[in-house]
Order: C-alpha cells, then structure tokens, then sequence
C-alpha cells in the first residue's frame, strides 16, 4: 500500500447513549488520523445519534427490523472510503491510542487482508474481577495463513484453533471485504468470514498488543442465551460441537480469584461469588442443553430451542452504578 492509508471506523449503534461517547472519545484520540466514523444507528431512541453527530460521524439508517450482523456491516463497506476499515462496537473503548497505528502497520505486508487485536476487561468495580485484564507473557503477532487447499483437509479441532475473528477489533483491506462480503448471519459473521478467508489462503494477523476495552455483564439468563447463541451458529457454519464445560472445576477457579482480590471489599467478593455461579451455571446448562435437543431431535431439534430461546438476539448486558439507595441495575446494551 503506498502512502499513508486511510482508515474508516465503522460502529453499529442501537441505543448506546450510555457508552457511545467513551467509543468515539477513544477513536478521536488515535495517533494515526481516522478519515471517517461511520455509525450504523438501528432505530437509537436514546440520543445516540446526537452523540455521534457530535464526534463528526456519518450516519446510516438501518431499520431495526432489516438490521442484519453480516449485511449490515456490508452496507458500511459499500459506502465506505478507507483503505483500512476498523470496526468495532458501541460499548468498547480503545486502550490506548496507538491501537489503530499498530494494527495499520500489519498491511504494509500487500498480502495481509486482515488485522485482528485483543478483547479485554478492564480494572474496574462494576466489571466482573474473575475477567480483569492480566498480561502474563509479552505479546507477540501471530500469521494465520494456510495454503490453498489445504485447510480443508485439516481435523476440525485444528481449524477452530485458527478461525476465532473479533468485530469488536479488527481491520480489514477494504478490497478484501468487497471481494468477500459478510455473511448474512444473526451471530459470527466475524468467524465465517475468517473461515473463508482461511479457506482461499489469505493471510490473517492476530496481534495481541492492540487491545480493546469491551465487557458484558453475564447474568444467569444472558450466559444461558448466549452461550446457546453460540453453540447453534458454530454448529450451523462449522459443524463443531462444543464441549461441556467443567462446572465445578471453572467455578472454583472463579472463587478462588475472587476471595484473593485484595481490591474488593468482603460485600464485593460475596456479590461477584454469587454473580459467577450464576452465569457458570447459565453457560454449562446451555451447553447441556443443546447437546440434549441435538440427540432427541437432531437439526430439527435444536433449531426448536433457538427458536425458544434465542428468537430475539441476546443483547449484552451493563452493570449501572450504584443509585442512591445503594442498588445496582443491569441494563442492556449492544448485541
């Protein structure tokens, strides 16, 4: 790529009024210059368009009944003008702001379609401390790149080793999107287009240094709904199966982090305790549960339970501050 590139971020926002500014804050102070912020507004009713406007972003109108994971974000691409397109979402925030030079740099290599960072929970009282972003070795890029043909023929483990893609965080070459648009998909659009991009041997970077603050506050019925979410997309597209978690075994890792947080007063470590059972639970019954709706009702089977659980698409959730009588609120927020 000659010269320096222009880079388009692009954000789909419904109702973000409560961490949009932060995004946008975070996207303006970037070291490199960003050329245009394009926001995709699904029917916002809480002055989220007026904050966008605010931060010089380009609007798109999207119905929310049309609204679509894969083509709306194709949408974003057809009128974008960046040589680079970043996305991201309206409730994560940049770290720092050399997140946008750092993956930029990877498409020096002509090859290279695609740069994706790190998803992280930051330090944070409302956030939950079993998930606080710890670094335990030096980052280091990675290239996921498989000959053609030849990723086909790899076992099923292995692929999914390589696939995992995140929208929360990550750069494109524009031309690779217009060459391979977005599936039209409710959930994973990231995942199948990293499969196929794998699959035609494209080179794909993964670059832990640049991160991205980004949480959802997973409660007993979102981790369940969630959970099945994703079991039943990644079965759909890659007919992989997930395993069934070890309840027990990632429960007391979850109290053991927790009871040893010097930072958390004794009411905390109970409240975070109890909130991580919960969403334990949540995510192995679902995982349980779809195994059961697989072997009794086979495809039929568990299309029925993504019908009954999943007919409106799990919004992630954010834990509110404290009100004045001492109560928090979870409130839901982008999907």
């Amino acid at each position: 790529m000659r010269g320096q590139p222009t880079i388009s971020v692009i954000i789909p926002v419904k109702n973000g009024a409560a961490t949009l500014a932060a995004c946008l804050q975070s996207v303006r102070e970037q070291s490199v210059p960003v050329s245009e912020i394009i926001v995709l507004d699904s029917g916002s009713k809480d002055g989220s368009k007026a904050i966008a406007e605010e931060f010089g972003a380009r609007i798109i109108d999207i119905a929310p009944e049309k609204f679509n994971h894969g083509l709306t974000r194709n949408e974003a691409v057809n009128n974008a003008k960046g040589d680079l397109l970043f996305f991201t979402v309206q409730d994560a925030r940049l770290s720092a702001s050399d997140t946008l030079s750092m993956l930029a740099a990877h498409f020096e290599d002509r090859d290279v379609c695609a740069a994706g960072g790190h998803q992280a929970v930051p330090h944070e009282k409302d956030k939950n401390p079993v998930l606080w972003f710890k670094r335990y070795s030096t980052p280091v890029p990675t290239v996921r790149q498989i000959p053609v043909g030849a990723f086909f023929s790899m076992p099923l483990k292995e692929k999914m080793k390589l696939v995992p893609w995140d929208n929360v965080i990550a750069m494109y070459r524009r031309t690779a999107l217009l060459s391979q648009p977005f599936a039209a998909t409710q959930f994973a659009e990231d995942w199948i287009w990293s499969y196929e991009a794998l699959s035609k041997g494209w080179k794909l970077v993964y670059d832990p240094r640049a991160v991205t603050y980004h949480y959802h506050h997973h409660d007993f019925r979102y981790s369940f709904r969630a959970q099945y979410t994703i079991s039943y997309h990644l079965f759909r597209f890659f007919h992989y199966r997930f395993p069934l978690p070890s309840f027990g075994q990632k429960t007391a890792a979850s109290l053991y982090a927790i009871w040893r947080e010097p930072n958390l007063t004794i009411l905390e470590k109970f409240y975070w305790s109890l909130h991580n059972l919960k969403a334990n639970l949540g995510t192995w019954l679902s995982v349980l549960t779809f195994r059961m709706l697989q072997v009794l009702g086979g495809r039929q089977g568990i299309d029925k339970g993504y019908h009954w659980f999943c007919s409106k698409i799990p919004q992630g959730m954010l834990r509110t501050k404290a009100s004045p009588n001492g109560k928090h609120q979870n409130v839901e927020t982008a999907a």
